[in-house]
């Protein structure tokens, strides 16, 4: 398949329409799409007819053969659809559009596929009439409904029925992870998510980390589905960290919407490690985007350090990097153990190593402590079980009665 990609550029435009329509071209390589050509239209406003100028149009009909299609660079509303395909006689498409397809290739977890059905289901839901018009033309005057109107009545109740079965069983396994991030509260777990543009090495950075292997490669949404995994950082402090699906400029809201319950992850998070790559010439363009996702979110106050990865291909030197922030090449592993050293000293600066000596009747204390920490040192003497663990200085008054005293 071959596309003719369309940009407008318009007064007001709230991002860089050079750097769009490259991420277009990306989107369209990812969907295994042929780019044949690209048209740019400089224009006051967007024309509500046809998104650009009736004049282009024909000149987009002259440059098209049966086998091609049109992707245009921003979401499209239903009426340009439909005006478009009847004047154009060829597949039309949008960015959202080829976004969802990458996502729906990719979705691997029953809640990944959920979600994007969902996504896909609020997509089509009003362009149903666009994509049924040689049916819609067959409506009936005088308020008669002719088969066209009932057929696509009969489409959105179909789709409205799997909206309703896809949210339920979403909202099951939201639930599941509530619980998970309960349980990780009561056990004073530490939370570290990993946020970023997408292809910015998030996944790969949280491989060098982990025995258990997430999915890793150079393209667009690689990963979608959320992957938490423990890991034990030096001095024994035990974290969980989770890789997040990756931003992109222009997200669909509908996926946004959709992805939130996997995104809530971020929210509950002690950290954040906003993943940059270093190496793109727009690498302040994507640390805006995440930023902005973040926000609507209502990611505020979380710690944060900026990993600028990919700096061995050799464009970090001219970065203004955002603090606090560590440069690093996960594919080379630089400067990886400055990263796990300024995230120890982050999430734990409030924490100090105990020392308890348990008497063997108080097992339950010791059972409780068992299950709630990472022990540095466990040893079994005549009366007692002598204990060291990193605690938050705030939970120390609990234990104080134990608290260790080594004979002079």
């Amino acid at each position: 398949m071959k596309a003719i990609l369309v940009g407008v550029e318009y007064d007001h435009m709230y991002y860089d329409l050079h750097i769009s329509m490259e991420e277009l071209k990306e989107l369209a390589r990812a969907c295994q799409i042929e780019v044949k050509d690209v048209m740019i239209q400089r224009l006051s406003q967007i024309s509500p007819k046809y998104y650009i100028g009736k004049g282009k149009v024909q000149e987009l009909k002259d440059m098209l053969t049966d086998d091609d299609m049109v992707i245009f660079n921003e979401e499209l509303s239903p009426m340009q659809i439909k005006n478009l395909t009847d004047e154009l006689d060829v597949e039309v498409s949008d960015r959202s559009d080829l976004i969802l397809r990458i996502f729906e290739s990719r979705a691997q977890t029953k809640e990944a596929k959920l979600q994007v059905e969902i996504a896909r289901n609020q997509y089509l839901l009003p362009r149903l009439a666009g994509m049924k018009e040689e049916l819609y033309s067959q409506q009936g005057g005088s308020g008669f409904r002719g088969s066209g109107e009932k057929q696509i009545e009969l489409d959105r109740r179909v789709i409205h029925r799997q909206l309703v079965q896809a949210r339920r069983e979403l909202q099951s396994i939201v639930k599941q992870r509530q619980t998970q991030r309960q349980l990780r509260k009561r056990n004073q777990q530490k939370v570290v998510c990993l946020v970023g543009y997408t292809n910015s090495g998030k996944s790969s950075l949280l491989n060098y980390f982990t025995d258990k292997k997430v999915f890793q490669e150079d393209m667009l949404f690689a990963s979608l589905q959320t992957a938490s995994r423990k890991v034990t950082l030096k001095g024994h402090k035990e974290i969980i960290m989770s890789d997040t699906v990756g931003f992109i400029n222009q997200l669909p809201h509908h996926l946004v919407q959709a992805f939130r319950s996997t995104l809530e992850e971020v929210k509950e998070a002690d950290l954040l490690l906003h993943v940059v790559d270093s190496s793109s010439a727009y690498s302040d363009i994507q640390i805006e985007t995440t930023q902005q996702v973040l926000e609507a979110l209502g990611v505020k106050d979380t710690p944060v350090i900026y990993v600028y990865n990919k700096v061995d291909k050799d464009r970090y030197a001219f970065l203004q990097p955002h603090q606090p922030y560590v440069f690093v090449s996960v594919k080379e592993q630089i400067n990886l153990d400055k990263l796990e050293e300024l995230m120890i000293e982050t999430l734990f600066k409030d924490y100090e190593l105990i020392e308890l000596y348990i008497p063997y009747d108080h097992g339950e204390i010791f059972q409780q402590i068992q299950q709630t920490y990472e022990f540095i040192k466990e040893e079994y003497l005549e009366t007692g079980i002598y204990i060291s663990f990193f605690i938050d200085m705030k939970q120390k008054h609990k234990y104080q009665q134990y608290i260790y005293h080594p004979l002079n």
